[in-house]
């Protein structure tokens, strides 16, 4: 494998104890121009090697130095990763200008350094890019070539070819193991450039074997809405396809497999409308017999997470928003026969709040007698199979994993305290990079390891290993990937000599893949053929002995862990808006999904890019909180009482929303009873009439219209309508009119009454009764007056002197 650099060194300065930063990061800029030559293959060269260094070049060597800036050149070279007695040494050397100006005709001298490099700390030594204060220290004590290279225009690069005899190799009994290269570029008489890389001598004779352990991730191309379509599905899982190629890389091979389950419900949810392909492709994998666990949704960012203060870590709340029910079967299916001891284990799963379907895979019993598999294909488990009623967001996420508590996050963002709320969340084996410890040591990282004291357990993955491996693995030209396989085969050589019986080393593949890479299939195919390295599954090499390791305090950048409380902030907003819907979880399962793919690991190199979805994100979320509003309108004149006062509420939302329509007067000249609720169909209008009354006073008065759910949550922004209120004085006067003719009406009839009792009681003569009382009511008599002759009618009551007469013959006789 290569080095670029501007300065190469056979020994650099000893590594920091600080963090180093993750490995991929100085690979990007060393691999990014890199071209290597094809495995066991070297391609006509643009410049022909020679056995001695050529004629000066022209120019001068001021010339030179002012167009030579750092990183303006850089020198790689690449050669078969495995040299054996009898072999030439062939190496393929590219020279980049990355610069404006061009540089002269010079040469290039490939040496081959014979003393073995034994420890990780040597190795990292002789790849890691020198400081400017160091001056190249490469021994001159080994064999040499020198081949002449071309003028090189600005943006312009070249490929050479140099070859080192076998007999001027020289390594014949001596000890197997990685070796340095190093190759100078020299123009007008002045050191341009010095590039590093490494081959391993390997003579046949027994060598202690390093397992590998490979853990690799399935996810899909980031996005921002934490679902895949139907399009995108038959896209990615097409012959050829990012899915497809994936999923086969790893089929047969030695790997273990993080699965982003949002895939797995994505093709589910779809039901009959899935695309052929991802029906296919998720039976493939449901027939993977690797180890396998789930990933967190979209893959989103867990270290993120736990530094931003949450203590549970977010998983989806419901896919109903993207469920057509006419995709689903209505009929009750045929319940599932119980599986047999020859069906493919499936456990009954469980849910967590991460969104992770967990299973127990079934563990072979020691002494087993049970048959061979059978060859045929697999049976889906039930669990793995397409739905074919209505699903659940329990039955989008259900797997059948090899084990569900591991947590993957992202090379060089984990802190020390993560792998603690990890494990509170169920997670209790964490994935860490050794770029995240805080010392790295000088010995490889071995992949069983215990963190904070031994509470953590944390699978190490070996960072320059990794980068290197993933190198390969994204590779678009046979020439990068031999480069990139030079130096897995350098790491795992010192891996293989530093101890009589190592321990398994881990390789964590970065996530994403270049839209063209074909390379996992012969990047493990590659190990595997390594006489000092194994492949191994990853769970089940995890135990004793694991080294006690410290995690650094970094973390993420302050910066992308801000972004998560502004993210919590509109969902919770969010949900609140979502009481006044019939269906809450239409808003709050879109927006939770959403807020998952908007923290997905895949967003980490693309900071530009992601700073535009969660812009777009953010006014998303404000236009959906401002989507249903009472709409303007110009004020109103009140005449009379009691009036109404119409109000038109809008909804801009996809779905319908109930809201209680209330109004606040800004004074005393109006009041206003209590509110109405309307229900508003989806993006459209609806109008109410709230009641109002008039007080005796006139004049303006602001009246407030606002709108809340149904649980009392404000939805939108109150809005202020100006009310004119005229009072009705001719109303008021009429009544005050009618209310006094009543008034003395009633007086005048009362007093007449009165005034007639007391006439009566006053002009009437006593009677007494033969018990000695008084009549009730007097009777009434004919009075005589002396002088007036009375006619008296025959029925006219006359009275009598003689009471007793009148007892007697039973009539009246008149008063004489």
């Amino acid at each position: 494998m290569m080095a670029d650099t501007d300065a190469a060194r056979r020994w650099a300065p000893p590594l920091s104890s600080g963090r180093r930063a993750p490995m991929r990061v100085a690979a990007a800029a060393a691999l990014g121009g890199l071209a290597l030559a094809a495995c066991g293959l070297i391609a006509p060269a643009a410049g022909a090697a020679t056995p001695s260094a050529s004629g000066a070049s022209s120019g001068t060597a001021s010339a030179v130095a002012a167009v030579a800036e750092p990183g303006d050149v850089t020198v790689s070279l690449a050669t078969d990763p495995r040299l054996g007695p009898g072999q030439d040494l062939t190496v393929t050397i590219t020279i980049t200008n990355a610069g404006t100006t061009a540089i002269d005709p010079g040469t290039v001298e490939v040496l081959l350094d014979p003393d073995r490099i034994a420890t990780r700390g040597e190795l990292d030594a002789w790849l890691d890019a020198p400081t400017e204060e160091s001056e190249s220290s490469v021994t001159d004590a080994g064999p040499t070539v020198t081949v002449n290279a071309p003028r090189l225009g600005p943006a312009d690069n070249t490929t050479l070819t140099a070859s080192i005899p076998a007999a001027s190799v020289n390594l014949s009994g001596s000890e197997w193991g990685a070796r340095g290269l190093a190759a100078t570029y020299t123009s007008a008489d002045a050191e341009v450039a010095e590039g590093r890389g490494t081959v391993t001598w390997y003579a046949g004779e027994p060598t202690p074997v390093t397992p590998v352990a490979v853990a690799m991730s399935i996810t899909a191309p980031v996005g921002a809405t934490g679902i895949l379509t139907g399009d995108e599905l038959a896209q990615l899982t097409r012959p050829g396809g990012l899915l497809t190629r994936q999923l086969d890389g790893v089929v047969g091979r030695e790997v273990t497999v993080g699965i982003d389950p949002m895939i797995i419900a994505s093709i589910r949810l779809l039901g009959t409308s899935a695309p052929e392909t991802a029906v296919a492709w998720l039976e493939q994998l449901a027939a993977l017999d690797n180890e396998t666990f789930p990933l967190a949704w979209a893959d989103a960012d867990l270290a993120v997470q736990a530094q931003a203060g949450l203590t549970q870590l977010l998983g989806p709340t419901s896919l109903d928003y993207a469920i057509d029910s006419a995709n689903f079967s209505s009929e009750t299916p045929t319940p599932t026969p119980t599986p047999t001891a020859s069906d493919s284990p499936a456990a009954e799963p469980s849910s967590s709040d991460s969104g992770v379907r967990s299973t127990d895979a079934a563990t072979p019993t020691p002494g087993s007698t049970d048959a061979p598999p059978s060859t045929e294909a697999p049976t889906v488990s039930p669990s793995a199979a397409m739905p074919t009623m209505r699903p659940t967001l329990a039955d989008l996420v259900s797997w059948p994993y090899t084990a569900t508590n591991v947590a993957w996050p992202d090379a060089g963002t984990v802190a020390a305290p993560d792998p603690a709320v990890f494990a509170a969340n169920g997670l209790t084996t964490t994935i860490v990079s050794s770029s995240d410890l805080a010392d790295p040591g000088t010995a490889t990282p071995r992949a069983s390891a215990v963190a904070d004291d031994g509470d953590a357990i944390v699978a190490l993955a070996d960072d320059r290993l990794s980068t290197a491996l993933s190198a390969a693995v994204g590779s678009v030209t046979d020439l990068e990937w031999r480069t990139a396989m030079d130096q897995v085969a350098a790491i795992l050589a010192v891996a293989s000599s530093e101890g009589e019986s190592p321990s398994a080393v881990l390789a964590a593949l970065e996530r994403g893949w270049p839209p063209t890479s074909t390379r996992l299939l012969a990047t493990l195919d590659a190990i595997a053929q390594l006489s000092w390295a194994a492949p191994v599954p990853l769970l089940s090499s995890l135990g004793s002995p694991a080294a006690s390791v410290a995690i650094s305090d970094i973390g993420e950048p302050a910066a992308r862990v801000a972004v998560v409380p502004p993210l919590l902030e509109d969902e919770a907003a969010l949900t609140a808006f979502s009481t006044a819907l019939t269906d809450p979880t239409v808003l709050t399962g879109r927006e939770r999904s959403e807020l998952l793919g908007l923290l997905s690991i895949g967003w980490i190199p693309q900071p530009e890019t992601w700073a535009e979805s969660l812009a777009d994100h953010r006014t998303a979320s404000v236009a959906t909180l401002n989507s249903v509003s009472v709409s303007p309108s110009s004020s109103v004149l009140v005449v009379g009482s009691p009036t109404a006062i119409p109000v038109s509420i809008k909804n801009d939302f996809s779905s319908a929303v109930t809201v209680h329509v209330a109004a606040t007067p800004s004074n005393g000249r109006l009041v206003v009873d209590d509110g109405v609720d309307v229900t508003v169909e989806a993006n459209s209008s609806s109008s109410v009439k709230i009641p109002v009354t008039a007080q005796v006073g006139s004049g303006t008065v602001g009246l407030t219209i606002a709108l809340t759910s149904a649980t009392g949550v404000p939805i939108g922004q109150p809005y202020t309508v100006v009310a004119n209120v005229h009072a009705d004085w001719e109303g008021i006067g009429a009544a005050i009119l009618g209310s006094l003719v009543v008034l003395l009406f009633g007086f005048g009839i009362v007093r007449t009454i009165l005034l007639r009792r007391r006439e009566r009681a006053a002009g009437a003569p006593e009677s007494v009764t033969d018990g000695g009382t008084e009549s009730a009511e007097p009777s009434d008599v004919v009075t005589h007056v002396p002088g007036v002759d009375h006619a008296v009618e025959p029925h006219d009551p006359v009275t009598v002197d003689d009471p007793a007469q009148a007892r007697e013959t039973g009539t009246e006789e008149p008063r004489g």
